[in-house]
C-alpha cells in the first residue's frame, strides 16, 4: 500500500514538473511505466506500456512515448493511435511537433474519417503527414483510399487531402473505381476532387473503362451527383458497336449506366451492326446526340453539315446496298439487335444509293 502511495506521489510530482513549461496542454491518462529526466535542454518524459495521454483535445495512444518538453516534440511507437475530432489516425510510429502542430507518421499509416451522415472514408499509405493546424493530410508510397458514400476506391503513389477546403488530389499513376449498378474505372496523370461540388477532375492521359464503353481524352470532368461526364482534348468513345470522335463529349448516366451522349463540334461516329464487327458505316455532323439502353444505341440525332455512309452486307435475307447522303438533319432508329431500322434525313439532301446488280 505504501509503495502504491509513493508511486502515485512521484507521478504527480513528475507531471507537475513536466507541465510547468506547457501548462494545461498535456494530460496523462495511463502508462505502465514512467521515467522523468531533467536535462539542461529540457525535461524528457519516457512512457511505456499502454500509453494514453492528451495534448489539448487530441488523444494519443501507443506502446511507448517520449515527450521532449524543450523542443516541444512527442515521439510515439508501437500501435500508434490518434483521435482528433472525427478523425482517427493509426501508424507504427509518429513524431508530433507541437509547434507548428504537425504529425509525421510512418509504417501502415491510415487516416479514417466518420462523416455526419454516418459514412466512412479513409486514406492510407506507407508514410504520412497530418497538419493539425491546417487540417491537411498527405500520404505517399502504395497509397489507397475508400469513400463509402460514393462507393469509390482509389490508388496512387501520392495523395493530398485538405479537409478544411474540401479538396484532394492524387498523382503518380492514380486510379479510381466507382461502383454502383455498373462500375466505372478512371486512370489519368492527375485527379482532383472538389467535395462541395461533388466534382472529379482528371487531367492528361485520361482513360475511362466501364461495362458500357471505354473513352480517352486529355481532360475529364465527372459530376457524381448529376452523373454527368465531360471529355475534352481529343476525346474518343468506343464500345463493341461504335467508335466516336468530336471536340467535346457530354455523357449522362443512371446508376452509372450510360443513357445519353452529346457530341459537340466536328463529330464522327463509326458503327457496325455486329458486336466487335468492322465499323464501316459512319455519320459526320457538327452535333450528334446518341441515346442508349441495355448497352446499345437506340437512336441518334445529328444536325448541321450532316453526312453519312451506310453499308449493308448481303446476309440473313438482306440485300447488299450502300446509302450515302448529305443534308442538314439526320435521325436514325436502331432495332434491338443494333441494326438500323430507320434513317430520316431532311434539308438540302444530296445522296446516292448503290444496290446489288444481279444481271
Amino acid at each position: 500500500m505504501k509503495r502504491i502511495l509513493i508511486g502515485s506521489l512521484l507521478l504527480i510530482i513528475a507531471l507537475t514538473l513536466f507541465a510547468k513549461q506547457d501548462a494545461g496542454s498535456f494530460r496523462l491518462i495511463h502508462a505502465d511505466k514512467m521515467y522523468l529526466n531533467n536535462l539542461p535542454s529540457g525535461q524528457i518524459l519516457d512512457l511505456a506500456g499502454k500509453v494514453h495521454f492528451f495534448y489539448g483535445d487530441t488523444e494519443f495512444k501507443s506502446d511507448r512515448a517520449l515527450i521532449l518538453d524543450g523542443p516541444k516534440i512527442a515521439r510515439l511507437s508501437g500501435r500508434v493511435s490518434v483521435q482528433s475530432d472525427t478523425l482517427h489516425l493509426a501508424a507504427d510510429s509518429l513524431a508530433y511537433y507541437r509547434i507548428p502542430e504537425v504529425l509525421n507518421l510512418g509504417g501502415k499509416v491510415k487516416l479514417t474519417q466518420s462523416t455526419a451522415e454516418g459514412k466512412t472514408r479513409w486514406m492510407k499509405g506507407d508514410y504520412g503527414i497530418y497538419d493539425l493546424a491546417k487540417d491537411t493530410f498527405s500520404t505517399w508510397s502504395r497509397v489507397s483510399a475508400f469513400d463509402e458514400a460514393e462507393n469509390a476506391t482509389a490508388s496512387c503513389g501520392y495523395a493530398f487531402w485538405d479537409r478544411a477546403a474540401g479538396y484532394s488530389y492524387l498523382i503518380e499513376e492514380p486510379s479510381l473505381k466507382v461502383a454502383q449498378k455498373d462500375s466505372i474505372s478512371i486512370r489519368a496523370d492527375k485527379m482532383e476532387y472538389y467535395e462541395e461540388d461533388k466534382k472529379l477532375v482528371a487531367t492528361f492521359n485520361v482513360r475511362v473503362e466501364s461495362t458500357d464503353f471505354n473513352a480517352t481524352s486529355d481532360f475529364l470532368l465527372f459530376f457524381t451527383t448529376e452523373e454527368k461526364a465531360v471529355f475534352v482534348g481529343e476525346p474518343m468513345f468506343f464500345n463493341d458497336f461504335t467508335t466516336a470522335t468530336a471536340e467535346e463529349f457530354h455523357l449522362w448516366f443512371e446508376g452509372r449506366e450510360l443513357i445519353q451522349a452529346s457530341l459537340v463540334d466536328s463529330c464522327t461516329v463509326y458503327f457496325s451492326e455486329e458486336a466487335e464487327g468492322e465499323k464501316e458505316s459512319w455519320v459526320k455532323a457538327q452535333n450528334i446526340q446518341l441515346y442508349f439502353a441495355e448497352r446499345q444505341i437506340t437512336n441518334f440525332d445529328a444536325d448541321t453539315e450532316v453526312s453519312y455512309y451506310f453499308l449493308q452486307e448481303e446476309k440473313d435475307k438482306k440485300d447488299f446496298f450502300i446509302n450515302a447522303a448529305q443534308g442538314q438533319v439526320l435521325k436514325a432508329i436502331f432495332e434491338t439487335d443494333n441494326k438500323i431500322k430507320l434513317l430520316d434525313m431532311q434539308g438540302s439532301i444530296r445522296g446516292r444509293y448503290i444496290f446489288k446488280n444481279d444481271s
